[in-house]
């Protein structure tokens, strides 16, 4: 074995470590989780710049098993997100609590770290989603020192939950039904967390309620958002939707 690949090897070991621990940290505090997680594997790759993309291509290729949120594209904004802000940087400012899509967004729009640290506390401060974000950089913001309104109190309830997730983790050929999907869902807890969205935390699969009938009843997944402090349903259903699945919901939503 070559230096080279043992260096490798290596570092496949460190990045998978890393994966691993922050599992373990995720239902306690799901977006910091992630965000540290992806700093230590972009700072571990940086160790490698003069060895060029094909290191990294190849590191991505020993990270399949963890799915497409470590593809080499991942990997490579993973880089990048450690090259522009120091652990010191992320540690005393709000970086890791605003989701990974923003924080991307933030430095590839702004053109000095003073305005990214600026977008990443008002988006923090004020709680912009995404779109509400690149809305202010349609307007400059920061050079014009004016905030374009976000959604309000009452609306930011009802945004927080996205009516479509791109689960691209999951690939279609391991899922033959519900119980594979939900299994997919849990195996791949920390991308899941992240497309929901900043703030939800899984309360548990196939979560119980006894209701006073004296019948058992099961949440495919139960989530906890810690913005709006209230639960979150999430029923699993490959195939149509049927009126006695909104039934079953609101009966479950009663207890």
């Amino acid at each position: 074995m070559n230096e080279i690949e043992k260096v490798y090897l290596d570092d496949l070991q460190k990045i998978k470590e890393t994966i691993r621990d922050a599992k373990n940290q995720t239902l306690v505090v799901v977006n910091s989780a992630v965000i540290l997680t992806y700093y230590k594997i972009g700072s571990i790759i940086n160790q490698r710049k003069t060895w060029g993309s094909s290191y990294v291509r190849k590191l991505a290729n020993g990270l399949e098993e963890y799915g497409k949120g470590y593809s080499f594209d991942q990997l490579m904004r993973m880089s990048q997100f450690a090259s522009t802000f120091t652990k010191n940087e992320i540690l005393e400012q709000p970086v890791p609590k605003i989701p990974w899509s923003s924080i991307l967004k933030i430095i590839q729009k702004s053109s000095s770290k003073e305005e990214m640290l600026w977008y990443i506390n008002q988006t923090y401060k004020n709680r912009w989603s995404r779109s509400v974000l690149l809305k202010q950089f349609e307007i400059d913001a920061y050079s014009r020192g004016v905030i374009e309104p976000a959604a309000s109190e009452k609306n930011f309830n009802k945004e927080i939950i996205k009516d479509t997730l791109a689960l691209h983790f999951v690939s279609e050929k391991d899922v033959h039904s519900e119980k594979d999907l939900k299994d997919r869902l849990v195996d791949n807890i920390i991308l899941f967390l992240q497309e929901l969205g900043q703030g939800f935390a899984l309360v548990g699969r196939e979560y119980r309620l006894s209701p006073p009938n004296g019948k058992n009843y099961y949440i495919d997944l139960l989530m906890y958002h810690t913005k709006i402090h209230a639960y979150v349903v999430i029923e699993v259903k490959l195939d149509c939707v049927e009126p006695s699945d909104f039934g079953q919901l609101n009966f479950i939503l009663m207890r």
